[in-house]
């Protein structure tokens, strides 16, 4: 299906501090960037707002929300209600290409965030980036998601002091490779 999905967390799970990320990780924002680029990406109301540049460049922005707050020209930005506009841009490709035309032509959907939205999305995803952040950051929105059911363990992509990204693949991807 090409669906993914990409957060970060704090070393107590922590997504984010009064409505936005309390860190500041070149390399966390790096890798998001690198992933995402070219691709679309689907958050809540409230990730969008949240966004320091809005919306994110050379990427298709579909922003799931009830109160539709246009506040932008771009046309690289869709504001909609339907929770199931994954189905309709996987089946109407060329459609949101013609949207956005800086897409790759086998564009990934990347599920951006928030909370709601992992927890809604992620048992769609064939895979899961994390960046696990080795510091506290007091956060006061927290997102533990248990993978064992419907996911291989993670592997780890790249560690260091500051963090830790790891990759979570689905267990039924696996399973057809062997």
């Amino acid at each position: 299906m090409n669906m993914e999905a990409i957060y970060a967390v704090d070393a107590k799970n922590g997504l984010s501090k009064d409505g936005v990320i309390p860190w500041h990780s070149k390399r966390d924002m790096n890798f998001f960037m690198n992933k995402t680029m070219h691709n679309v990406v689907i958050m809540g109301r409230k990730t969008y707002l949240s966004l320091p540049k809005r919306p994110l460049k050379n990427r298709l922005n579909i922003v799931l929300t009830r109160d539709f707050v246009v506040d932008t020209q771009e046309k690289n930005v869709l504001f909609t209600n339907n929770d199931t506009i994954y189905k309709d841009i996987l089946e109407n490709r060329d459609y949101y290409m013609s949207m956005c035309p800086s897409l790759n032509p086998d564009f990934k959907i990347f599920f951006i965030g928030g909370k709601i939205i992992y927890e809604k999305y992620i048992p769609l995803c064939e895979t899961v980036w994390l960046t696990r952040i080795k510091k506290d950051y007091s956060c006061d929105l927290f997102f533990d998601y248990d993978y064992s059911k419907q996911f291989k363990d993670e592997v780890a992509i790249e560690e260091d002091d500051e963090l830790k990204i790891v990759k979570i693949v689905k267990i039924m991807k696996i399973m057809k490779l062997s």
